[in-house]
């Protein structure tokens, strides 16, 4: 059985996810993020967090499920007042969502974020805290010096990037952008979970290249 994190939502929470599995709006009790080898070739990626779902016993139509290469172990865990953010980090491919500058070949690299939330946000709140999610996670990847291979500043993120906030149910929180109290508590957990894996990221690069001869 591959590697993974599974996270226990502590019973279905409503999702907005740009996940393979589960991705979009709905609800979810879990969330696989699931490590692959760097160069995975598989073309039925939800077919396979579908597999790797029931083999830890879990449903996979209330599994949020993401793919990622880099090393899961190493994963990132925040808390701020009624949130908590996991982060894996690896950084492979930096780029800025507007680059302009051809790329190289891809490299692996993949950002995977779950934000779990205390507040139930409606619809609108929800993807206003995606927004406040990847935000913050850009300003930690500048904060971190991980410069683009596309442009001539900071990284926004990576290529493969998958985000999910997961939020109670009930919906009456309204917004969740970087003003309120809920958004916030996310940007700040967000901001450190990736802040601390992109750092973390970082020395391994170093240390391998130092390494070598």
């Amino acid at each position: 059985m591959s590697r993974a994190v599974v996270v226990d939502l502590g019973g279905a929470r409503r999702c907005l996810s740009s996940a393979v599995l589960g991705g979009g709006l709905g609800t979810a009790t879990h969330w696989l993020n699931l490590q692959v080898v760097h160069g995975y070739r598989r073309r039925d990626p939800a077919a396979h967090l579908e597999q790797e779902a029931r083999r830890r016993g879990l449903d996979p139509a209330a599994v949020v499920g993401m793919l990622t290469a880099a090393d899961v172990g190493a994963i990132q865990r925040r808390v701020r007042p009624g949130v908590v953010a996991h982060a894996t980090v690896g950084i492979g491919q930096p780029l800025a969502a507007a680059g302009r500058v051809p790329r190289a070949v891809p490299r692996a690299g993949t950002i995977n974020l779950l934000v779990v939330v205390d507040a139930g946000l409606c619809d609108g709140a929800l993807v206003g805290a995606a927004q406040t999610a990847t935000e913050a996670k850009a300003q930690a990847l500048a904060d971190a010096g991980i410069r683009a291979i596309n442009h001539a500043g900071a990284a926004t993120g990576t290529a493969t990037d998958a985000l999910c906030v997961a939020a109670a149910p009930g919906g009456e929180e309204p917004f969740a952008g970087p003003a309120t109290a809920v958004g916030a508590a996310i940007a700040g957990a967000v901001h450190e979970a990736v802040l601390a894996g992109a750092l973390a990221w970082r020395r391994a690069v170093e240390i391998d290249e130092a390494s070598r001869p």
